[in-house]
């Protein structure tokens, strides 16, 4: 009897699995059948409909479910089924979660993060990309899909030129692609650093890693549309050197490659225009207009708006070169048409720069468009950025929440398996704690010094009114008190003028004192007055005073500061003045560091509604073209930067340093 129930349970549960099995090959043919482009629309939506339908009353668990609608929510996402496909990733994330599946939960992040990324709604894409990375570095640190989620978020970071961000994504992607070999990936990490530093005008940098792109490109077969890419980079980079025979020379070298007009016109037709306008810029017009010509003709029949933009933005430069009014003016207002047709705002603001050159009766109309267009695209990517940093800030917080878990749980389990290692881990987290509080404490005292000056700035305020009401209550003692007396003394010595007896005499001695003593009080309040009329700029001054004073006795350097008595520092905003304050510190550090200076001199300068800033030193100098810039240097540039204002530095090895800072008053 046993042993027939045992093989009655054994079969049951064969057929069960059987069935399983029948249910999840079903579901793959009917996602493989939604994916097959020789079929008509009609019938890939119907397949993955009943794809969707068998998964919902499978009776297999829900994680392989949840697996299921993975591909099922790709599927739609490929036949533009925009609601379909939010709704089974939906699905899909809900039942991995209450199945604690990580690693479907990460899948569906990196599915709705795709999505985002094809929509261009960039913060919600980088969001869902670091969800998905989180979640797999708790599963594996070392694996390789942490380094794509990284590459794709490194790539958004760019676009919106979070440059200093894109370049640490991808030098954590880097590190993992080198641990599993993965040229291609390191290709394009490297292509991306390449991209970034030539937007940074760093062009030696950016030459180093498109060269390094190149040397991992060999590794990979059938690199020739690659290759194409990366010499036109490389191109693009030299002809903002100016270095134009270098750059038609990699132009010309990625044309060369066999079948790629037929492959890849659209590519093929970028290098043409560039190879074209690198020509125009070395005023080698030799194949002028032919090359722009034939670059718009593939781009036109390609219908590819955001080049024609260009075709036709560059042919405008070249007629304005060529003093045809006519040609450059058609060609200017189709290529502004263009970018509006293609919502390409980079080449709407360059048509529309243009045009201001271009034309003259509405070339001021042009340039307000222009300024205010570039404006408001400024003020969205500084927003753009905030989302990052609070995106960044969420990270950061669960990585620290993650790490106290990890503390915990070594904790436990060096109890459990040995009391010897107890001492060395409380030891561990005692540290790390310090540690913690100890940068918590640096920051508390940054927001302090911070709330410090804000606080002197408000005390300078109410001196400032106290110094307001003083003056009005002498002005009130000089009109009621001493203007009624000398109104008085002045008709009474007046009434004595006829008189001259000896009580008229008397009289008039007595008044003539009385003048004495007016003329006594006005002394005094004359004084009051002048100590009260302490100069304003006396609070700020000193501070920067007081900073040179502190500094210098470091490398015992001389300095000079040249003050402009019309900049009234009390007028000028708090926000201003911190940033010109931090500027000047890290400008002396920087001189202590590096420079080796006997004489630094600060001079401040008034040009019109501007505060103009330069600090020189006779130090050693440096060489501008081979140093890139520090950290320092990129912290003066981004605080100048936020106050709409220009930053300027001049170096000579061997003769000093001169940094000069032009920003707004107001």
């Amino acid at each position: 009897m046993t042993h027939r129930l045992f093989i009655f349970i054994i079969f049951f549960f064969s057929s069960f699995c059987l069935a399983q099995n029948e249910e999840k090959n079903d579901v793959q043919k009917l996602i493989n059948k939604s994916r097959d482009q020789k079929l008509n629309l009609d019938e890939r939506i119907e397949a993955i409909n009943e794809a969707y339908k068998l998964n919902e009353r499978s009776s297999y668990h829900d994680s392989i479910r949840s697996k299921q609608l993975q591909s099922i929510s790709k599927s739609y996402f490929n036949l533009n089924d925009t609601i379909n496909f939010k709704k089974t990733y939906k699905e899909g994330l809900d039942l991995a979660d209450k199945t604690n599946d990580s690693m479907s939960m990460a899948n569906h992040y990196w599915n709705i993060a795709f999505y985002y990324r094809k929509n261009d709604i960039k913060d919600s894409a980088f969001f869902f990309y670091d969800q998905a990375k989180n979640i797999l570095q708790d599963i594996d640190p070392k694996n390789q899909d942490i380094g794509k989620l990284l590459l794709n978020m490194a790539r958004i970071q760019k676009e919106l030129k979070d440059y200093s961000g894109s370049q640490f994504t991808l030098t954590n992607a880097i590190k993992l692609f080198e641990l599993h070999n993965d040229s291609k990936r390191l290709y394009s990490c490297y292509n991306n650093l390449g991209i970034i530093f030539m937007n940074l005008e760093d062009y030696e940098n950016s030459l180093q890693y498109h060269n390094t792109a190149l040397k991992y490109l060999q590794k990979i077969k059938e690199n020739d549309r690659l290759k194409t890419y990366t010499l036109n980079n490389i191109g693009l980079v030299y002809r903002d050197q100016g270095k134009y025979e270098d750059a038609i020379e990699n132009f010309k070298q990625a044309l060369s490659f066999d079948s790629l007009q037929i492959k890849n016109p659209k590519h093929y037709a970028t290098l043409l225009d560039n190879l074209a306008y690198s020509k125009f810029l070395s005023s080698d017009t030799l194949e002028l207009p032919d090359l722009f010509y034939k670059s718009l003709k593939i781009r036109e029949s390609l219908n590819y708006k955001s080049g024609i933009a260009i075709s036709k933005l560059h042919l405008a430069e070249y007629y304005h070169e060529k003093k045809d009014t006519i040609q450059s003016q058609k060609y200017i207002s189709q290529a502004r048409t263009a970018a509006i047709e293609s919502r390409n705002v980079k080449q709407l603001l360059l048509s529309l720069l243009a045009s201001s050159e271009i034309d003259s009766d509405r070339g001021t109309a042009y340039l307000k468009t222009f300024i205010h267009l570039n404006d408001s695209l400024l003020k969205k990517e500084r927003t753009e950025l905030n989302k990052f940093a609070r995106i960044q800030f969420e990270t950061d917080r669960y990585i620290s929440q993650n790490e106290k878990l990890s503390i915990q749980n070594t904790w436990i389990v060096a109890i459990s398996t040995a009391i010897i290692f107890f001492g060395f881990l409380i030891y561990v987290i005692t540290q790390q704690r310090t540690r913690n509080k100890e940068l918590e404490m640096e920051r508390q005292q940054q927001r302090a010094n911070e709330e410090i000056y804000n606080l002197m700035i408000d005390q300078q305020d109410k001196i400032e009114e106290g110094r307001k009401r003083e003056k009005e209550r002498i002005s009130l003692e000089l009109h009621d008190g001493i203007l009624g007396r000398l109104f008085g003394t002045r008709l009474s010595l007046g009434s004595l003028n006829a008189k001259d007896d000896a009580n008229s005499k008397k009289v008039r001695e007595q008044y003539i004192n009385e003048l004495q003593g007016i003329e006594e009080e006005v002394r005094n309040i004359s004084h009051e007055l002048g100590l009260d009329n302490f100069d304003k700029t006396t609070s700020y001054s000193t501070m920067i005073a007081n900073l040179l004073e502190e500094q210098s006795k470091i490398t015992n350097f001389k300095y000079q500061i040249e003050d402009d008595n019309r900049i009234v520092w009390t007028d000028i905003p708090g926000h201003i003045k911190i940033n010109i304050y931090r500027i000047i510190q890290e400008s002396i550090q920087n001189i202590n560091k590096y420079a080796q200076a006997e004489n630094v001199i600060l001079d401040f300068h008034k040009n019109g509604d501007h505060i103009i800033l330069t600090i020189k030193d006779d130090g050693v100098g440096f060489d501008q073209a081979k140093r890139s810039s520090g950290i320092g240097l990129k912290n003066m540039k981004s605080r100048v930067t936020l106050l709409h204002g220009q930053f300027t530095i001049n170096s000579i090895p061997g003769k000093g340093t001169s940094i000069s800072v032009d920003v707004p008053m107001t």
